[in-house]
């Protein structure tokens, strides 16, 4: 996808756990987001495509962390997306909800876990030393430089006293993330912030612990298959991000 519209319209909000859109869906180039994604439109249609090329039209769709895939709204597509962070209860019980559709990474199975009943039992609790490493980069959330999550998985592992292996297992597990992913999304999660904050995407970068404002341009379009230009756009976000120091409205 190119160009500066991306065809998302709308209105963002970012608050604990989870990142909301609501209005027009528009294109999103392949991209693996670190978070569960719930889409549920109210008009329109959209296409999903899965890694495998396999392309399907639908209404609601849940699609799990980690997982390739790209977007195309047709006509008017409109609703609300969901970002669930993967540590959350909610997204675990959503992500087992997909695991029993089918093949995690088709799009058959993402649009089948949207319709099938909650009925399975909500997963267990995170595992101590996960939810450490979640919990600290959720109460870090403000430092500066980035959230406070050591930058590698041995560091990681050293300092919650488990082998890396068993860690990097953990991490995929439970999260069905690598733990550079997940130290990537904690850290565009901590920019978004920024920006919500009046931050210019350069200030946003360098406070989310990222070398500058391309490299969290990367990330996000890794993540979300769009730029934080283009995001900003979709959220309503006026042209110089310090004037979006306002109560209400767009926040991402």
């Amino acid at each position: 996808m190119s160009g500066a519209d991306s065809g998302w319209a709308g209105t963002a909000r970012l608050e604990r756990g989870v990142l909301t859109f609501t209005g027009r869906l528009g294109g999103a180039a392949a991209h693996a987001h670190a978070a569960v994604q719930v889409v549920t439109l109210t008009s329109g249609t959209v296409v999903f495509q899965d890694r495998y090329g396999h392309r399907l039209r639908a209404t609601s769709a849940i699609i799990p962390a980690g997982v390739v895939h790209t977007v195309d709204a047709t006509g008017q597509a409109r609703g609300t997306t969901y970002y669930l962070d993967p540590a959350g209860r909610t997204a675990a019980a959503l992500a087992a909800r997909v695991s029993a559709a089918g093949d995690r990474r088709m799009a058959s199975t993402w649009i089948a876990a949207a319709a099938a009943p909650l009925a399975s039992p909500p997963p267990g609790p995170l595992h101590p030393a996960l939810a450490a490493l979640v919990r600290r980069a959720s109460q870090g959330a403000r430092r500066a430089g980035g959230p406070d999550v050591p930058e590698s998985l041995a560091e990681a592992a050293a300092e919650v006293g488990l082998s890396i292996t068993r860690l990097g297992h953990l991490f995929t597990d439970q999260l069905g993330l690598p733990y550079t992913a997940w130290r990537r999304w904690a850290r565009l999660q901590h920019a978004m912030a920024a920006v919500h904050e009046g931050a210019t995407l350069t200030e946003a970068a360098h406070a989310a612990g990222f070398t500058d404002s391309a490299h969290l341009t990367r990330v996000c379009r890794a993540m979300f298959g769009i730029t934080p230009t283009q995001a900003a756009r979709a959220a309503g976000w006026p042209p110089d991000p310090r004037s979006a120091r306002r109560s209400g409205g767009s926040a991402l």
